[in-house]
């Protein structure tokens, strides 16, 4: 199976404070927060991928360059192994699609449920809006003329996922599009989500912080920490037995049947300003050594799960 994307070396950083003339001229450095840190991944075309982390990791900014809303700092994105660049980001842009996490902020909320749908076709066209709905569980008679404040929270993440579909693309980011559902609600929209997947042939780039959820909707699983990927690799062999301490608090985070003790990471996750020396979960980490706090991990593979930590060794 083909590559569809490929990240590699991937950096954003954002500039934390403007840096007057004055400034300059005594020599004062520019601030960065770095948000993501030399990240390279790549994805087959028809999987998910699921991008893991607490808030502010970086996998929201990681979706964003994905879907060209943002460009990188540096590295190269690749989409169907050719480099995104500014004379072919349109023709990526009409192949990609992204839902947000909060469907009431993501959509005009004075446009008609109609037209939002049909919006990025350029045109209106009522069949495939309807068609459209349908695919997503909506009636266009009962909601084409409403807007989106005369919907549930449901209904309104459904628009935009059929919004999201309509102009056919191959590959979606779907930043958190659960988080601000209740939860029947929410196992109905990764159902849905599932079938528009095998429907359709797309690609996900699912994006959560619940390690739950992407064990049960994803093909393979990208552990984030403080803009690094630690752990990357087929869900099951992740989830079945994770190699870095970070994934593996995330997933004693998880209620189950099995377990009725719940252990959650502690602390806070390092700034992205001034980031520690060696490999940023040291502070956090219950099996910390020396060299963890001195000098960054490379990738290692085990057990064919690619795993950023000293516990096994560097590259």
């Amino acid at each position: 199976m083909s590559d569809i994307l490929s990240l590699e070396n991937i950096k954003k950083y954002y500039l934390a404070e403007k840096i007057q003339i004055l400034d300059r001229l005594f020599g004062k450095k520019p601030i960065y927060v770095k948000a993501l840190d030399n990240v390279s991944i790549s994805v087959e075309k028809g999987t998910i991928l699921a991008v893991v982390g607490e808030s502010g990791s970086g996998k929201t900014t990681m979706g964003k360059l994905i879907s060209t809303i943002e460009e990188p700092t540096d590295g190269k994105i690749y989409f169907e192994n050719i480099e995104v660049s500014k004379k072919n980001i349109n023709e990526v842009r009409k192949k990609t699609s992204m839902v947000f996490q909060n469907p009431a902020v993501s959509v005009n909320p004075r446009m008609k449920i109609k037209s939002l749908v049909s919006e990025p076709l350029g045109h209106f066209d009522a069949d495939q809006v309807r068609q459209m709905l349908k695919n997503v569980g909506l009636d266009y008679d009962e909601i084409g003329n409403k807007e989106p404040k005369e919907l549930s929270g449901g209904q309104v993440q459904r628009v935009a996922i059929a919004r999201a579909i309509i102009k056919r693309p191959e590959l979606i980011v779907l930043d958190e599009p659960t988080s601000a559902l209740d939860e029947s609600i929410q196992a109905q929209i990764l159902n849905l989500l599932i079938d528009l997947q095998k429907e359709y042939n797309l690609t996900y780039i699912f994006i959560t912080h619940n390690i739950g959820v992407a064990k049960y909707i994803s093909d393979k699983i990208a552990v984030i920490y403080a803009g690094k990927i630690v752990e990357y690799g087929d869900t099951k062999k992740v989830i079945e037995n994770p190699k870095h301490p970070y994934t593996q608090l995330l997933l004693s985070s998880v209620p189950s049947f099995e377990t009725k003790e719940l252990k959650s990471p502690t602390g806070g996750v390092p700034s992205l300003i001034n980031l520690p020396a060696g490999c940023r979960f040291s502070d956090r980490c219950p099996f910390v050594m020396d060299i963890c706090k001195t000098q960054e991990p490379g990738f290692i593979d085990s057990d064919g799960v690619k795993v950023l930590c000293w516990l096994y060794g560097s590259s």
